[in-house]
């Protein structure tokens, strides 16, 4: 659908702005870096209900983000990637940041590629924020470019610091791979 795709490209294209005015356009990116220099701590933490799986808080201009002590380094990854998606695309609006939370539960960054026609708005905003997690960590240009070099999904993965299931699901959505039969 046109609309969607106009809404992750727009999605996209805010991930990129904001890594080149933080100046953090390299591979891999690290995600709690990127949040602190928007001046977002990250803290790893026990939460009170284990299926939450990260959380973002802002209150007066200062914003915060929780995934779980326990989770893998590549969930946590995922987790800050998400929240910071959150914190950009839905917390801060025009320049100013709104107090507010927002909590995330068992979350696959690759629940869907598009929105239902009928999916609720907080069903989009866990999509959009998907579509950020997986622009940041492993953005377009940059998977594009290393698949045309070396099209190995386990190089892809420790170039990208990703399990190699995310550069997989990414390197398809992508529509970058095809399938040996097929090539010529």
């Amino acid at each position: 659908m046109i609309g969607e795709q106009q809404r992750r490209a727009e999605v996209e294209s805010r991930v990129r702005q904001e890594l080149e005015r933080i100046d953090h356009y390299r591979l891999p990116v690290n995600p709690v870096r990127v949040a602190n220099r928007l001046g977002i701590e990250v803290y790893a933490v026990t939460f009170d209900q284990s299926s939450i799986t990260g959380m973002v808080q802002t209150k007066g201009g200062n914003a915060e983000i929780f995934v779980p002590e326990s989770a893998s380094p590549y969930r946590k990854r995922v987790a800050i990637s998400h929240e910071l998606a959150h914190y950009i695309l839905h917390l801060t609006k025009e320049g100013a940041v709104k107090d507010g939370r927002m909590q995330d539960w068992p979350i696959d960054l690759f629940w869907s590629k598009e929105p239902a026609a009928d999916a609720s708005e907080d069903w989009i905003l866990e999509i959009e924020a998907n579509w950020f997690a997986a622009e940041l960590m492993m953005p377009t240009e940059f998977v594009r470019e290393e698949w045309t070099r070396n099209p190995s999904i386990q190089s892809l993965a420790r170039v990208f610091d990703v399990t190699e299931e995310a550069i997989g699901y990414r390197i398809a959505d992508l529509d970058l791979w095809v399938p040996a039969a097929n090539r010529r």
